[in-house]
């Protein structure tokens, strides 16, 4: 379902500030590497600002009001999108939030998940084996009876596109308090893990969530540092094809940035989009035959899974060298990947990885953390 930019406020008019202000979005945004969302301290009570929080939005700007549950609401804020701190009840509509949770130590917080099956920390899934966190289902399925009996404090919410305006609308209407992220949508690795400051705002917890924050960044950094601007850059593809498209990642999004700062030299960097964007699969392997080094192939475990999806496969160098590399090694028993919850909030480790397999002759003292070699 398509919803206009009219419509779509009118919807969710009161739950968020909706307007056209992308002058007012830079000047709000002083984030170190972040532009999705920015922090407005206003004595006690915290303003929240996301910006742009789906694939296409342009110039949204969306508010919400952080107050700590021992003073009152001011007046002048009752009619807006209202949270009370510190939140002792989360439920996450996406696994990537669990992760930024975890930064924190509070994954003991999260009472309600969106498909319980992918979940990998292990709070939570004992939590979930307790019958202590709910499932409480996705996009058309989502449970609201149960989420009414869950009186949580935050629900976080995620939109790939603007039809999440029905799932919020939804919430505003039973007075559930939600907000939602976009850190999905940052172009940078430490763009995506500086949202741990957003997440630790609802908990009271931003000094702390700053304190780990710069560590990461000290740690992405000095990995960077590692390699030699004289080093080799191998040339890198990445993905796997959905029946007779390519999807894959735009010149300048999160993926690229990644595999730029790993000592990577990515064969689709041209590309102008921060988004993925799809080729047809005989020119991309025309040009996967110039790759030195091939990632991220799905959810295939060996070479020969990747020549069963389609045998002309067969003629990519970097798979008949057996250069192939899968970010899949921590799998839970019932489908998770746990690159898919933590990766974005600790980058330093993908970062990691990648050096190893980019530039194996440097050593950073770690064995693969998300990735493993298929053979």
């Amino acid at each position: 379902m398509k919803i206009n930019l009219l419509l779509f406020c009118v919807l969710i008019s009161g739950l968020f500030s909706c307007g056209n202000q992308p002058q007012k979005q830079n000047k709000a945004n002083s984030n170190q590497f972040a532009h999705g969302f920015h922090i407005v301290k206003m004595g006690e009570i915290t303003r929240l600002d996301v910006f742009n929080p789906w694939e296409n939005a342009r110039n949204f700007i969306y508010s919400y009001y952080l107050i700590p549950k021992s003073i009152a609401i001011p007046d002048s804020l009752t009619d807006r999108s209202i949270i009370r701190i510190p939140v002792e009840k989360v439920v996450v509509l996406s696994t990537t939030h669990i992760g930024f949770i975890a930064k924190l130590g509070l994954e003991s917080t999260i009472i309600g998940v969106s498909g319980k099956d992918f979940v990998s920390n292990p709070i939570v899934r004992k939590g979930i084996e307790e019958g202590l966190v709910h499932d409480i289902g996705y996009d058309q399925n989502l449970n609201y009876e149960l989420l009414l009996q869950l009186k949580p404090d935050l629900v976080m919410a995620y939109g790939i596109g603007s039809d999440v305006a029905a799932h919020l609308s939804k919430m505003k209407d039973l007075n559930i308090p939600v907000v939602i992220n976009a850190e999905y949508l940052e172009e940078t690795p430490l763009g995506r893990a500086e949202w741990l400051l957003f997440m630790g705002s609802f908990y009271n917890q931003t000094d702390l969530a700053q304190q780990i924050f710069n560590e990461i960044v000290m740690e992405y950094d000095s990995m960077k540092k590692m390699i030699p601007t004289s080093s080799h850059k191998p040339l890198i593809l990445s993905g796997l094809p959905y029946k007779d498209n390519w999807w894959v990642p735009g010149g300048k999004s999160y993926m690229a940035n990644m595999i730029a700062d790993a000592g990577g030299d990515y064969i689709w960097k041209d590309n102008p989009s921060r988004e993925s964007f799809v080729v047809s699969l005989e020119n991309a392997i025309v040009k996967a035959t110039q790759a030195d080094l091939w990632i991220n192939t799905g959810q295939t475990n060996s070479i020969q899974e990747i020549l069963e999806s389609d045998e002309r496969f067969k003629i990519i160098p970097a798979l008949q060298k057996k250069m192939v590399y899968n970010d899949n090694k921590q799998m839970n028993p019932t489908g998770g990947n746990e690159v898919w919850e933590t990766g974005a909030a600790n980058p330093q480790d993908l970062l990691r990885d990648l050096i190893h397999i980019f530039h194996p002759e440097i050593r950073t003292d770690s064995a693969f953390h998300y990735y493993q070699k298929l053979n």
